[in-house]
């Protein structure tokens, strides 16, 4: 009918034309052209896209919470906005992480292992972005409480936030720098003349603290649990300062695998990535009584291991607190073998 409709009044149109008198045509008039308007194009932001995936556990700990704690991951930090969480299948292998990772479209991917500590446990969390394959930064928290673990995925939350603000601040700085306008020779002139007379002026102060960051070497490190005789609070600590203590000069990342027989199971931990060594260690404590006190000393034997089972170095360190037993006995490792080999 629409059609129809349309070719009726075209005829009418045609007809109606016709059968006006003809008139004389009217001179066009010049008619000054508009200037255009310039029109800001529409920007499409999207929000990095993060992928969390259950968390892994210790025998101790059912599997189910290490999921039920990555979903609430998922759900706060898409709350605190600013990005786009989702939660991973737990049918994904860990040795799937990045590939899975990048079929979404995702910009990082979290992890995190949980290991019983106290009242509740200790959580390590890595950040890996998927455009370099490799950790952008990681952290161990004690979670006791829903408002620890709220707090925890806040975290993660603000630290890729703020590597996603890090990253366009340097792009822009290096756009700046590439289109910025040279000076005209003759003031280029006047001010590399005039700089030797400005430094008379300056105050010579002590040099500024280098902040470089550090330079991590490609082989990482798969962390297994401490092993020992000491309760088994005592062991997670060692695990979670172990893992920290490594993982500020190497890439570490948390397996489940327990540190008594690494040179048999190496090639199972590693699996198909083999640029890694194996870290565990063995805690002992030693207690004194002096009057009315009790003192106790902390020894930690670091061994790591090759991917094949070889021992490749051993470190023991005796402290007054199990953190600096297992932090000096790590960075006499890292002194020793700075490439992790």
């Amino acid at each position: 009918m629409r059609r129809i409709s349309a070719v009726v009044l075209l005829c009418l149109s045609i007809a109606l034309t016709g059968a006006a008198p003809t008139r004389p045509t009217p001179r066009p008039t010049a008619k000054p052209t508009p200037a255009p308007v310039a029109t800001t194009p529409a920007q499409v932001t999207s929000l990095p896209i993060v992928v969390v995936y259950p968390f892994g556990t210790s025998s101790d700990i059912p599997a189910a919470n290490g999921e039920r704690a990555a979903n609430l991951f998922v759900q706060v930090m898409n709350n605190s906005g600013g990005i786009d969480t989702i939660g991973a299948p737990p049918t994904v292998k860990q040795a799937q992480y990045l590939s899975y990772a990048r079929s979404v479209n995702a910009d990082y991917y979290v992890t995190g292992y949980m290991l019983p500590l106290g009242n509740g446990v200790s959580l390590v969390e890595q950040v890996v972005s998927t455009r370099s394959g490799t950790m952008v930064f990681g952290q161990t928290a004690q979670i006791e409480s829903f408002d620890d673990a709220a707090s925890q995925a806040i975290a993660i939350h603000d630290g890729i936030v703020a590597q996603e603000r890090s990253m366009k601040a340097a792009y822009a700085e290096a756009q700046a720098t590439a289109t910025a306008t040279p000076m005209a020779n003759n003031q280029a002139n006047i001010t590399k003349g005039l700089s030797g007379i400005a430094d008379l002026f300056k105050r010579k102060g002590k040099a500024a603290p280098s902040t470089a960051a550090v330079v991590k070497p490609a082989k990482g490190v798969l962390v297994a649990r401490v092993s020992g005789s000491l309760p088994a609070s005592n062991l997670n600590s060692a695990t979670s300062e172990l893992y920290a203590a490594l993982n500020g000069f190497y890439n570490a990342r948390m397996t489940g695998a327990s540190g008594q027989n690494v040179g048999k199971e190496a090639d199972a931990i590693c699996g198909s990535n083999r640029n890694n060594t194996i870290a565990t260690g063995t805690l002992t404590a030693a207690s004194s009584h002096h009057a009315l006190t009790t003192r106790t000393q902390w020894t930690f034997e670091l061994a790591v291991y090759t991917c094949w089972g070889a021992k490749l170095a051993e470190q023991i360190a005796t402290a007054a607190s199990l953190k600096d037993a297992v932090s000096a006995a790590v960075a006499a490792y890292a002194q020793a073998h700075p490439q992790n080999g």
